[in-house]
């Protein structure tokens, strides 16, 4: 069974205080909606409380109140029905300069934060980049293997001696993630080493999901690992 995220406690205590008079108020059914679209809730947790929904209201209903609660259950599955859009992905795929290039794109196009984690990066062109973005006052961050940065043509010094926030994992295991998340709202994530040989030789992709959840989904792994791995100072 999937694990229920404590969150879930918080809305299935608001749902129990709205049944307490039958009623699930146009306020609560607006906060309540907007509470599980920030959650970025799972389908598994969705389906959880759809169950727990149910049964409290199984256990609340009587002959005299069982209309108000058929429309009290009405109201929650429409709290908890999250909007549907269309999802969008943009797609890159090397070899070539796509993947690079929007890669670039992105961290030029940074204004508040930079979340790097990537196994490698020894790209000059990215490096460039990344560089500019720490000096003109974006707050950057960067996850990366310990193994990857002793590689002949590694950038990961270079960034060390700009002064940029970097840790590594201390294991005999590797830090293979490869994603970044822009001002907390746009991720790349994919395939792509942040190599030079990436862009010229390899078959490797990129992708841009315009999906909130997934942003917050990748900013809290990369939360995570900021917490586990070892600062590194050049």
């Amino acid at each position: 069974m999937a694990t229920i995220p404590k969150p879930v406690d918080l809305i299935l205590s608001r749902f129990r205080e709205s049944l307490q008079d039958d009623l699930l108020s146009k306020t609560e059914k607006k906060e309540l909606h907007h509470l599980v679209e920030d959650l970025a809730l799972t389908r598994d947790n969705l389906d959880y409380l759809n169950n727990q929904l149910f049964a409290m209201a199984k256990e609340k209903a009587t002959p005299e109140n069982y209309s108000f609660i058929l429309e009290w259950i009405r109201q929650a599955n429409q709290a908890l029905t999250l909007r549907q859009e269309a999802a969008r992905v943009a797609a890159y795929f090397s070899p070539g300069e796509s993947c690079r290039n929007t890669i670039v794109q992105q961290l030029e196009h940074a204004t508040t934060k930079l979340r790097i984690c990537v196994f490698t990066i020894s790209d000059d062109r990215i490096t460039d980049a990344i560089v500019q973005a720490h000096r003109k006052g974006v707050d950057v961050r960067v996850l990366t293997d310990n193994d990857k940065s002793l590689d002949l043509g590694s950038d990961i010094e270079r960034l060390a001696r700009e002064k940029i926030s970097i840790r590594m994992d201390n294991t005999s295991n590797h830090m293979h993630h490869k994603f970044m998340v822009t001002d907390d709202k746009t991720l790349i994530t994919g395939s792509y080493n942040w190599t030079v040989s990436a862009a010229r030789y390899n078959h490797e992709n990129i992708l841009l999901p315009e999906e909130p959840g997934a942003v917050k989904v990748f900013l809290h792994q990369f939360e995570r690992l900021w917490g586990e791995m070892t600062p590194f100072h050049g």
